[in-house]
């Protein structure tokens, strides 16, 4: 069944403008913190002209965060590791002019590995920490006194407290996208047939309707379903609702909202289309329940369908509902009659 309400593909990682407030904030305290820091008692100063260019550097890129935060423009997932994977040589830059081996950058690094822990998946996330594991080794390759300050020991505690760090980091992450996931299901599908609910239906309505290209509304449900809950009980009823609810999603188009908004009165959203289109639809719909793997021993289930179409029919969520609603009682009344 297609998702009406989610771009296919969204990645729930990429919390796009909250990782450009962070990143400001992230880059702007290092630049600043940095800066300050070589103006400390026994900080080098033989490359402080680079090193408070570099911090000017890290002070721009978190302005350039905080304009696209504040203008709702953000970088895809991808194009943000890549953005990420770019800072590492000016990093580098700062640990060498801070005093290579004696910097006392290497602290501020584990904002970034914060960041990339937290704002990215697995599959991004452990190259980039790996980078700047490296990123904070590299002193080992042009300074004297690294072996004199224990520096590759120091860079192997380093590089394990990152994994570390990322993997909690990215445990826990896991489990507020699952619990995340979890309370998106509950507020937005029916806890029987697994279908959109009634909210979710409003908003996939309304959200159609804003498209040039206007929508179709199909509202159905089934001529006899009292019957089958008074003779054969609500159990077999709701068997029922969940045999219909099957058949049906296997025949909406993607990009359709096929929802339960009532007891066994369902409906279809289906953005773009037109009068042909929708009868198309309801063709499959009718077919797909009449079809339904219902109990057995039941006899097949009849639905009695009506639509409407904007604009034509109503420019509006509760207008368009309105008309297909009035038709579906027509409807029924009319197959009351002929029965």
């Amino acid at each position: 069944m297609a998702d009406a309400q989610y771009p296919s593909g969204e990645d729930p990682r990429d919390e796009g403008r909250l990782a450009d407030l962070t990143s400001a904030g992230m880059w702007t305290t290092a630049g600043v913190v940095g800066a300050a820091m070589f103006l400390l008692p026994g900080s080098p100063h033989e490359h402080v002209g680079a090193g408070l260019a570099i911090a000017g550097l890290a002070v721009g890129w978190g302005l350039v965060s905080l304009l696209l935060y504040l203008s709702r423009l953000t970088m895809p997932i991808g194009t943000r590791a890549v953005a990420t994977a770019g800072t590492a040589p000016i990093v580098i830059v700062a640990i060498w002019a801070s005093g290579g081996a004696s910097s006392f950058l290497g602290p501020l690094l584990l904002f970034t590995a914060l960041f990339i822990a937290y704002f990215f998946p697995p599959r991004l996330a452990w190259p980039l920490v790996a980078l700047f594991a490296f990123v904070y080794a590299t002193p080992m390759f042009y300074d004297p006194a690294a072996l004199d300050t224990v520096y590759p020991a120091r860079s192997v505690a380093f590089a394990v407290a990152l994994a570390g760090e990322t993997f909690a980091m990215q445990r826990l992450k896991q489990r507020l996208l699952t619990a995340e996931a979890r309370q998106r299901v509950m507020a937005e599908r029916d806890p029987l047939t697994a279908l959109y609910n009634r909210r979710s239906f409003d908003a996939a309505l309304e959200n159609a309707l804003r498209a040039p290209q206007g929508a179709a509304l199909v509202l159905f449900d089934f001529d006899s379903f009292k019957a089958i809950n008074d003779e054969h009980g609500h159990p077999v009823g709701d068997a029922v609702l969940c045999a219909v609810a099957v058949a049906c999603a296997s025949v909406v188009r993607d990009g359709d909202c096929l929802a339960r908004i009532g007891g066994d009165e369902f409906a279809v959203v289906a953005p773009g289309a037109r009068a042909t289109g929708v009868a198309r639809i309801v063709s499959a719909l009718e077919e797909a329940v009449g079809q339904a793997d219902v109990p057995g021993g039941l006899p097949p289930v009849q639905a009695s369908f009506a639509w409407a179409v904007a604009p034509d029919d109503g420019a509006t969520g509760d207008a368009l509902l309105d008309c297909a609603d009035q038709r579906l009682l027509y409807r029924k009344r009319l197959n009351k009659t002929r029965a």
